[in-house]
């Protein structure tokens, strides 16, 4: 397992700690704008003595809740396939149909991405830590971060979001055991936040599949064939609606290829997927 940063996991499992908190608090304790230059010199001296540390691997000073190398990206760059964001030869221009696409064109309609899993390291180690080092509050600054990318998109809620609904790819609840939490959910619940579009826990696995790529795994495509199934209640919340499907990774397609057909047969007008990583 990859090395995620200098310091410990329970390390970078502490909030930061930075002035902006305690100022607010000293400003509304005093009485509004007139105290408010003695809160910022508040804040900076905090900042001074305690910099803030990165999210990720506590290492500081930290913008945003994260160093440098782990600072968010707002895609993926490069040209990309506009159908399932995979880097396209240097010849295609940005948004043409990458080979794969062209000759089976996936279940979902397109695919939105931070950054890419191979080509941003710093990317990588928020999915690992999300993922496998026991990291659920990192769903939070990423799922926020997927709900900006959705806005600049022309995502949002109420009547600019024209009925659009975030579903996570659900997770089996043996592997939701081993993890202590569910990575897609609580990615989703975080995007919710930030852009005012619901969450439907439309799908769910109907058996155990492994992990894909797993060694001795079947093909991608017939490893998740038919381990999605709908819930009953939900079929009414995805009838006619945009579905944007959230997940952590987005690999071969099969996983997300397969929920989408599961939300098809839902009704869903169409399927889009929203994932942190591009592999």
């Amino acid at each position: 397992m990859e090395d995620c940063g200098r310091r410990s996991p329970s390390a970078a499992g502490r909030a930061p700690r930075t002035g902006a908190g305690a100022s607010r608090a000293l400003s509304a304790l005093l009485g509004g704008a007139r105290w408010a230059p003695l809160a910022r010199a508040f804040e900076e001296l905090i900042d001074a003595v305690y910099p803030s540390r990165c999210l990720v691997c506590g290492a500081g000073p930290a913008q945003a809740g994260a160093c440098e190398r782990h600072q968010l990206p707002a895609g993926p760059g490069g040209a990309r396939c506009g159908r399932c964001a995979a880097l396209l030869a240097p010849a295609l221009p940005d948004g043409a149909r990458c080979a794969a696409c062209r000759r089976d064109p996936p279940a979902f309609r397109r695919a939105l991405a931070l950054g890419d899993y191979r080509e941003r390291p710093g990317l990588r180690d928020w999915v690992l830590a999300l993922k496998h080092r026991a990291r659920p509050d990192l769903a939070r600054p990423l799922g926020g971060a997927l709900g900006a990318l959705l806005a600049s998109a022309g995502e949002a809620g109420g009547e600019a979001g024209g009925g659009a609904v975030l579903v996570p790819v659900p997770l089996h609840p043996w592997r939701r055991l081993e993890r202590g939490h569910d990575q897609a959910l609580l990615l989703a619940r975080a995007a919710a936040a930030a852009t005012g579009l619901p969450v439907v826990r439309a799908l769910r696995r109907a058996r155990w599949s492994a992990p894909q790529g797993a060694p001795g795994a079947v093909s991608r495509r017939a490893n998740v064939r038919g381990a999605f199934r709908p819930r009953r209640a939900a079929r009414r919340r995805i009838a006619g609606r945009r579905v944007w499907l959230v997940d952590d990774v987005l690999t071969s397609g099969a996983t997300a290829g397969e929920c989408a057909r599961a939300l098809r047969r839902m009704g869903a007008r169409e399927v889009a997927v929203l994932v942190v990583a591009r592999a």
